[in-house]
């Protein structure tokens, strides 16, 4: 059976080093895993938003070319590791949402960024970690360090920044 993890992401290249700190963790070669991508984003209340809402349109909208590419380098990388990655949107508004959200997901653990702060995709997005911290689950917090690229927007979204970073787990 695969393990099933939960990943906070800004759709940034850098909140990828999540998952990647995830499947290089696993220590049994025979384990598969599911990783869900999740992103918080406050549903519109507009009645006509809402009877046209499709949420692969608007995670297109927030997935960048970069973050589409570093997605299928992880998944070409670990592919007899990973056995299902998504990517989805989470509305709710209490931490009874949350934890129904994994329990419906049956996630077994969440990945959370020690030292690196998820910006906000969009202005209809809303920090998770909250959610995350308070959760029932079994949390991980994983630090990594910068790697010497120019400018800190190339650090933020440089494909490279998801292979040639050094990660310890957090206390």
């Amino acid at each position: 059976m695969a393990k099933t993890i939960l990943i906070p992401t800004d759709f940034t290249v850098k909140s990828l080093n999540l998952a990647k700190m995830a499947l290089q963790k696993s220590l049994d070669p025979q384990e598969k895993i599911k990783i869900i991508l999740i992103h918080g984003l406050m549903a519109s209340t507009s009645i006509t938003e809402l009877l046209f809402y499709s949420k692969s349109r608007v995670l297109a909208d927030l997935e960048t070319p970069e973050f589409q590419a570093s997605c299928n380098l992880l998944l070409s990388k670990f592919d007899g590791k990973i056995e299902r990655m998504t990517i989805d949107i989470f509305s709710g508004f209490t931490q009874a949402a949350f934890e129904n959200y994994l329990e419906a997901n049956r996630i077994d653990e969440v990945y959370l960024p020690g030292n690196h702060k998820l910006k906000l995709a969009s202005r209809s997005s809303f920090d998770l970690l909250p959610f995350f911290n308070k959760c029932r689950l079994p949390k991980i917090k994983v630090d990594w360090e910068d790697i010497s690229i120019s400018s800190h927007e190339d650090r933020e979204n440089a494909i490279s920044t998801l292979f040639f970073t050094r990660g310890q787990i957090a206390h």
